[in-house]
């Protein structure tokens, strides 16, 4: 194999999920590829460069985690997983995913839902997003157990633009700064344009860097196809003994690659026939003003670190019955009537008392909900 350049080989690399992405929309008939070639650039250093994990174990538990929140850009995980191979279930058995895979996207019987969903097969993510603005929210509570399980596994968030304006994400935000949560890493998205247009000025790159740097964020604002950028920022987070949080805020392209793609027209709307041949021969033609005539790219995941022996003991936990013995409500059980609400913090708390390692995260209302008993 030739030397490449590492700009070399991370442009050939989006280029490569951009194409499996355009033909996988195509083959669906339906599917966000503008918006999965957006974000080529980041999931090719995250996935093949960044990351510590295991494509034949997705769920291990020292892994680092990647939560998509704009979850309709998926495709370009998808391509990511069948390019290097990794497991996911299929009808309840675990199998190596290939590019031929991708020709299922959407299909009933097919683990590759248009949003991911970990309760199809992809066991790669941790939660089912696309309901735009509830990623981070996923990503900050993953983080909380990622330290306090003490693996030092880094939890990736890359959230759209146009999401950004959800109330949900300031949430997380003000959370991720309350808890000092250093090991979780927000990425904005910017490609300018949300559904139906163009994203309000309030979402702006320059605005939001704004916002999350009074918010109490370290932010970085880079071009989010500049692959050394793309590096330089992620390496700056994950230097040791941080103690601020920090957050990217990546200025891309929505269908960057394919010019004819460009713009606020083609939200949600593969192509195909002529005009998806027409867009592979434009990608092809970045790719050769980018790269060379050799397009190709290596995979050197990084491991994650292993567990210390016996850290992974899971003890059978408590019966319902049990926990409400231990907890002097046999009386309450007897009498069939019980608060769902009760029952949820009753439930944790046995799991709780059962495994340190189980985790829940509440708000305002834990003790409505009773899981802070």
């Amino acid at each position: 194999m030739a030397n490449i350049s590492f700009e070399t080989e991370i442009h050939a690399g989006a280029i490569k999920l951009g194409g499996m992405s355009l033909e996988m929309c195509a083959e669906s008939g339906s599917g966000h590829p503008t918006s999965a070639l957006s974000i080529g650039h980041i999931v090719t250093i995250l996935m093949y460069r960044t990351m510590r994990w295991l494509p034949n174990d997705p769920t291990n538990a020292t892994s680092d985690r990647l939560v998509l929140s704009e979850g309709h850009a998926v495709p370009a995980i998808y391509a990511a997983l069948a390019d290097i191979g990794a497991r996911v279930e299929w009808n309840g058995e675990s199998i190596q995913l290939t590019p031929d895979h991708l020709k299922t996207l959407r299909v009933d019987d097919s683990p590759l839902d248009g949003h991911p969903n970990p309760e199809e097969g992809v066991r790669f993510f941790d939660a089912a997003t696309g309901s735009l603005g509830q990623g981070l929210s996923v990503a900050a509570g993953v983080a909380l157990a990622a330290r306090a399980d003490e693996t030092g596994r880094k939890v990736y968030c890359i959230i759209g633009d146009g999401e950004s304006r959800e109330g949900q994400i300031t949430e997380a935000l003000d959370f991720i700064m309350d808890e000092s949560l250093v090991n979780v890493l927000p990425i904005f998205n910017c490609n300018q344009y949300g559904q139906a247009g163009e994203v309000s000025t309030q979402q702006s790159p320059e605005r939001l860097t704004a916002k999350l740097e009074a918010i109490g964020f370290e932010v970085t604002c880079i071009d989010g196809h500049d692959p050394d950028a793309i590096k330089a920022a992620i390496d700056r987070f994950n230097t040791e003994g941080r103690t601020q949080p920090m957050a990217i805020v990546a200025k891309t392209v929505k269908g960057w690659g394919v010019p004819m793609l460009q713009g606020g027209n083609w939200h949600g709307k593969p192509v195909a026939g002529k005009k998806l041949e027409q867009a592979l021969a434009e990608l092809r033609q970045t790719g050769l003003k980018l790269t060379s005539a050799l397009m190709t790219h290596t995979i050197s995941i990084p491991e994650p670190p292993k567990w210390a022996d016996g850290a992974m003991e899971t003890p059978t936990p408590m019966t319902f019955r049990e926990a409400m013995a231990k907890w002097d409500m046999t009386s309450v059980l007897q009498s069939g009537k019980m608060a769902t609400r009760r029952a949820y913090g009753v439930a944790l708390r046995s799991l709780g008392h059962t495994h340190k390692n189980v985790w829940a995260l509440d708000a305002d209302v834990s003790n409505s909900t009773f899981s802070n008993a």
